[in-house]
């Protein structure tokens, strides 16, 4: 008998892309906040979400650098456990409740594009690159501190689409306030009116990484 959690299926299951959850992640970001036409945001949003209009168009950029394990300490084996992504969160209303819709993501891991499919994200290949932080202090190594700078990229089929420059200033007194609930490919009882309902995700925070 085949098995496997997704395809592709074989007689041990190992040839699956992604296993079975839970899934752990640890990882470190290079976000952006930013304001864009309203109008421009609401023409990403799915059947059943709104705009928020007190929001004023306001988009969440994200660069991550992953890394994963499930039930088999898949965090050994780097080559398949380590990923970068890019995503941009869209401020939304879902039944008045405040959201983030997900309209775009890229990834560059055929096996975190599966993970993501399996949630309800609309992944996508690209390249994702980031400044790095490391625990031996250095010039090649920006620091977590006022002053600190970090750049970000991200390119698909050979053409860039995004672009970040960051210089730290201070803390953020609460991080899990930057974000929201957020909708992959939709939230409960909205739909992109072809019967899909995107899934929704809510996001913690933890001081040195990111878990969802």
């Amino acid at each position: 008998m085949l098995q496997g959690y997704t395809y592709p299926l074989s007689p041990r299951g190992e040839a699956n892309l992604a296993s079975a959850p839970p899934w752990h992640y640890a990882g470190d970001i290079v976000g952006v906040e930013f304001w864009t036409d309203p109008v421009a945001a609401a023409a990403t949003l799915p059947e059943g979400l709104a705009p928020d209009t007190a929001s004023g168009g306001r988009v969440v950029a994200l660069f991550f650098g992953w890394q994963f394990s499930a039930g088999n300490d898949e965090h050994l084996d780097p080559v398949r456990s380590q990923y970068r992504e890019f995503m941009l969160l869209v401020d939304a209303r879902f039944q008045g409740e405040p959201v983030s819709w997900c309209p775009y993501i890229y990834v560059d891991n055929d096996l975190a594009m599966a993970r993501g499919w399996v949630q309800g994200f609309p992944k996508k290949l690209g390249s994702v690159h980031q400044t790095r932080v490391f625990a031996s202090p250095g010039k090649a190594s920006p620091s977590l501190a006022a002053g600190g700078r970090f750049g970000a990229w991200l390119s698909a089929a050979g053409r860039t689409l995004a672009e970040a420059r960051v210089t730290l200033e201070q803390p953020a007194g609460d991080p899990a306030a930057l974000f929201r609930p957020t909708c992959g490919a939709s939230c409960d009882g909205a739909s992109y009116g072809d019967g899909r309902e995107p899934r929704r995700v809510r996001w913690g925070l933890r001081r040195r990484g990111v878990r969802r």
